[in-house]
């Protein structure tokens, strides 16, 4: 048996170094048909990306559609961001972890919408979506809470220069243009609630709204199995705060108690106090 005769050239030898950059200086650019794509080693740029793909509109690559930037190893768990400049969109994904938000996918377009996306295993307050029409009106939905609740709105006006004693406010983040730090007056708070099988229908409150513009109070039931109608009240605002100021000038009578319009007044209050600051939260 002979053995083949030893190569002419050196032994290979490979940087460690280098072999993780995957190419030199650990950057790298390819061009496609309307697309280009970059490349960047891992944990060699500042943000942690490792892939941008540009998509472009025209074949000479001068429109560009859409920015796609793939991230690894961020402490904020962001992995994808896509980028729309002609339509001011910014698209975001993240992992879940349980140090983070929750967050699942945000959608940004400057100055009109911001939507959040949460992940399903979020169990401190059940929220799972929340969207910020900038400026008019936010709303939220809700899964596997307590209290049965599904959604939540708040209509509001970021002008306060007619603001009076009675109405309610928030911070609006987003508007910073008044003396009042992005103060916004509501113009209407409205809740939805499921149904609990374990209590009668035509006893639970199915949407509540608080139209404070309109000075009213709605309150909606459930609805019965097999029926097409429901129960549904409505209060006048300023008769409630009023009533409620003067539950404690009967102390003297002989029940010594509230009125039942009374404490339906109080429980009606106490729900708008509530949701008042839930919103706030």
């Amino acid at each position: 048996m002979l053995d083949m005769p030893p190569p002419w050239s050196p032994k290979l030898f490979v940087n460690k170094d280098k072999f993780l950059d995957l190419c030199p200086n650990g950057e790298k650019t390819v061009f496609y048909k309307k697309c280009k794509v970059d490349f960047y080693s891992e944990c060699s740029q500042v943000d942690g990306i490792v892939r941008r793909v540009t998509v472009y509109k025209d074949f000479k690559r001068l429109i560009v559609e859409e920015i796609r930037s793939y991230y690894k190893n961020r402490k904020d768990n962001l992995v994808l961001r896509r980028r729309f400049p002609y339509q001011f969109k910014l698209v975001e994904h993240y992992d879940s972890a349980a140090s983070s938000h929750y967050w699942k996918k945000i959608i940004h377009i400057d100055g009109r919408v911001r939507k959040i996306y949460f992940y399903h295993h979020r169990n401190k307050d059940g929220l799972i979506y929340r969207e910020e029409q900038i400026g008019r009106k936010t709303f939220e939905r809700y899964k596997g809470r307590e209290d049965k609740l599904v959604y939540r709105s708040v209509t509001f006006n970021p002008d306060i220069s007619d603001k009076r004693e009675k109405d309610l406010t928030l911070n609006d983040n987003h508007h910073i243009g008044n003396k009042n730090k992005g103060e916004a007056i509501i113009l209407k708070m409205t809740q939805k609630f499921t149904l609990d099988p374990e209590i009668k229908a035509e006893e639970q409150v199915r949407r509540t709204e608080f139209n404070l513009a309109k000075g009213r109070v709605y309150i909606y039931k459930h609805y019965n199995s097999g029926r097409i109608t429901t129960g549904s009240e409505t209060y006048i605002r300023d008769e409630l705060i009023g009533g409620d100021a003067k539950v404690g000038g009967d102390m003297n009578d002989k029940d010594a108690g509230e009125s039942q319009k009374a404490q339906t007044n109080k429980r009606i209050l106490e729900m708008e106090r509530k949701c008042h600051e839930q919103i706030k939260d």
